[in-house]
């Protein structure tokens, strides 16, 4: 998959496929609009695929009263997730307040059309951009009518009477409801970050755990331990996380996310490391002394090594 950063470096070609999003989460929606902008591409015989994308995440930009963004995929995560659809190409837009006012008629002539070749579309149900998303699929279509493109708009996508979204797994997430949030994304939910330094604590009792540095506006979990995976470059490993703040030990109350790397013994402060969120085994609690945090902890590993054996 080609990548572009940038409006100003798109390039021009008249046999051209387009949609545009956020995309955050990559969920199993969003893959079934990608996957139509792919079968569609094959059907008018056209030469691309496009996705237009957005960093930062509008909502970074235009939230109001400092509300805070959880994302649930950065921009390297998505574009690693893009890549695995099978689209030719991503054109990363910087967003910008700039940007947001550009009007939708505006944005659609000028690049969709001009600067793109967009020939076809495939949006999704709930679609809009443009200045104060005022571009919604009526718009979008007699804009389409008179430009002669085709647009197709997807449909929710329903599991088990629930319609997918990213504002729905966010809420499981936060909930602790692990389950409902990988089954609407389609795969586990991840986290990835920069290996820290901690405190040691760890080693004393025993389990040396990775202590993760994500970034500011990435979604952390509910507080718990989980089973998952640990990723460290291209190899999975079975692995217990935390996340919380460590009531037992009582230091500094920071809230924080470790991993436990069954049978893994490597140096990697500093280096990036993927954590995969398979399953939820407890909530945080404090324990009444370290010994019995360590048993805790190696019950903890068993329940990982089952939950993962498959």
């Amino acid at each position: 998959m080609k990548i572009t950063w940038g409006l100003e470096n798109a390039s021009f070609n008249p046999k051209t496929i387009t949609t545009l999003g956020s995309y955050d989460g990559m969920h199993l929606g969003h893959i079934e609009i990608l996957k139509r902008l792919i079968a569609k591409k094959k059907e008018l015989g056209l030469d691309r695929s496009i996705v237009l994308t957005f960093d930062p995440h509008p909502q970074e930009i235009l939230r109001k009263n400092n509300t805070s963004v959880d994302l649930l995929t950065t921009i390297e995560e998505r574009l690693t997730l893009l890549e695995k659809t099978g689209v030719d190409e991503t054109l990363v837009i910087r967003f910008s307040m700039e940007f947001a006012k550009i009007p939708y008629h505006e944005f659609f002539t000028k690049f969709l059309l001009e600067k793109i070749g967009t020939k076809a579309m495939v949006v999704g149900f709930n679609h809009a951009f443009g200045k104060n998303r005022e571009g919604d699929i009526i718009h979008l279509q007699k804009l389409a009518s008179g430009a002669d493109i085709t647009v197709e708009e997807v449909p929710p996508l329903i599991i088990n009477d629930i319609s997918i979204s990213s504002t729905k797994i966010r809420h499981a997430l936060l909930e602790g409801n692990l389950s409902e949030a990988n089954k609407l994304l389609g795969r586990s939910y991840e986290l990835s970050g920069i290996v820290e330094h901690g405190d040691k604590l760890g080693r004393k009792l025993g389990f040396s755990t990775a202590n993760l540095q994500v970034p500011e506006n990435k979604l952390i979990p509910y507080d718990g331990v989980y089973a998952g995976w640990a990723i460290y470059q291209n190899k999975k490993y079975q692995a217990a996380i935390s996340i919380g703040n460590r009531p037992t030990i009582e230091l500094s109350g920071e809230r924080k996310i470790e991993a436990f790397i069954l049978d893994f013994d490597q140096d990697i402060y500093g280096k990036l490391l993927s954590l995969e969120f398979l399953s939820y085994i407890r909530n945080q609690r404090k324990f009444n002394s370290m010994n019995e945090l360590s048993q805790q902890i190696e019950d903890d590993v068993l329940k990982v090594r089952v939950a993962t054996a498959n």
